[in-house]
């Protein structure tokens, strides 16, 4: 009668491996003297080498929907996690402000209605009112800023460095939600 080195259970004489925790039952001289292998253990990088390896990869964290790469291919990495937060940061403030402008825009040309011109080179065209004009050009400062901020992510996630955003990367329910992310992600 035989049992598994590893959880005592009894085996039949000729099981090759334990029903319960799948050891192998080999009871030879030549299983006894190999070693058994170590669990794999996740590698585990200091913050130094963490940077070198992921900067690479980490500035597509400010490209839009381009952060699902490090998102996925550096799951693992605290540099790439920083960063995506960040890059998440700004891409919900870029759609945000977008949807805002939008409804900004189309209620401003509702209350100053722009004319219907008419030239001998364009045909007739859309001219936009003064008000509209205005609030564009405001817009476009806004529009400006945040691209602004995602070249700072960029050449800030390419160097190594890990500055949070202006004004913007300090909103934390986008980090909390990364955070529950990245959860899923490394069960």
């Amino acid at each position: 009668m035989k049992f598994c080195k590893n959880c005592g259970q009894q085996l039949n004489d000729d099981a090759g491996f334990c029903p319960s925790c799948g050891t192998p039952a080999n009871n030879d001289a030549a299983s006894a003297a190999a070693p058994e292998a170590a669990p794999v253990q996740p590698v585990v990088m200091d913050e130094a080498a963490d940077v070198q390896a992921n900067r690479g990869i980490a500035w597509l964290a400010y490209c839009g929907l381009l952060l699902l790469v490090p998102l996925f291919a550096r799951k693992t990495s605290a540099y790439c996690k920083f960063h995506v937060k960040q890059g998440a940061t700004l891409c919900a403030v870029m759609i945000a402000y977008q949807i805002l402008q939008a409804i900004f825009l189309a209620i401003i040309r509702a209350i100053f209605p722009g004319e219907l011109s008419y030239s001998l080179l364009r045909g007739y065209y859309y001219e936009n009112s003064v008000a509209t004009n205005i609030f564009t050009f405001i817009f476009s400062a806004g529009t400006i800023f945040l691209c602004v901020l995602a070249i700072i992510g960029i050449v800030n996630a390419a160097t190594g460095k890990k500055n949070k955003l202006l004004l913007i990367g300090q909103i934390p329910w986008v980090e909390m939600l990364m955070d529950k992310i990245y959860a899923a992600l490394n069960k």
